[in-house]
């Protein structure tokens, strides 16, 4: 779960998650693969992006950011549901965004029309009930009216069977499996 530097509410999911991203970078390709429906090898390479990002409200600090090829991937890892998690998530994807834009560039250009690429993000739910939605999702309105959906894939882990776990090559997932016998 990303947190706002001085919160007390990390947890040994999050430690688990982030550890096995930086230590073991060819876990993710298999993810992306299943939550984006790419084709990556598990050899392909991968670009560690930096998670910590300073806010007008304070740091910010995502689970994990990624670059693979030309794609840049966000992905959270959430114990449980959270109403506030599609406000995270866009929050978190701005900050991975407005990274990409240099500001040497737009002068150099002298545009007044800049595009700003948002990476491909979704949450991993390691806990979920019978009413957690497939995304989450938020409808942003600017000035016109115009309507800008944003959603963000969830990813229900406890609906991983260990067969398919293996099947899949999801192994990020392994270290999650006890916890569909915690009740």
């Amino acid at each position: 779960m990303a947190r706002r530097k001085g919160t007390s509410n990390k947890t040994v999911f999050d430690d688990v998650y982030r550890t096995m991203v930086q230590k073991m970078p060819s876990l993710l390709p298999p993810l992306i693969n299943e939550v984006f429906g790419t084709n990556y090898p598990e050899n392909a390479e991968i670009f560690q992006r930096r998670n910590e990002f300073l806010e007008r409200r304070g740091k910010i600090i995502t689970d994990s950011v990624f670059q693979i090829g030309a794609a840049t991937y966000h992905v959270e890892c959430q114990s449980t549901p959270d109403g506030t998690m599609v406000i995270r998530m866009l929050e978190y994807d701005f900050a991975i965004a407005l990274d990409d834009i240099v500001p040497h560039d737009i002068v150099l250009h002298g545009s007044d029309s800049i595009n700003m690429q948002l990476p491909h993000s979704a949450v991993l739910y390691l806990r979920h009930n019978a009413e957690t939605p497939s995304h989450l999702q938020l409808t942003l309105i600017n000035q016109e009216g115009d309507e800008l959906p944003y959603r963000v894939p969830i990813i229900k882990v406890q609906e991983f069977t260990k067969d398919t776990i293996f099947e899949k090559n999801l192994l990020i997932f392994l270290p999650f499996y006890i916890l569909r016998y915690e009740k």
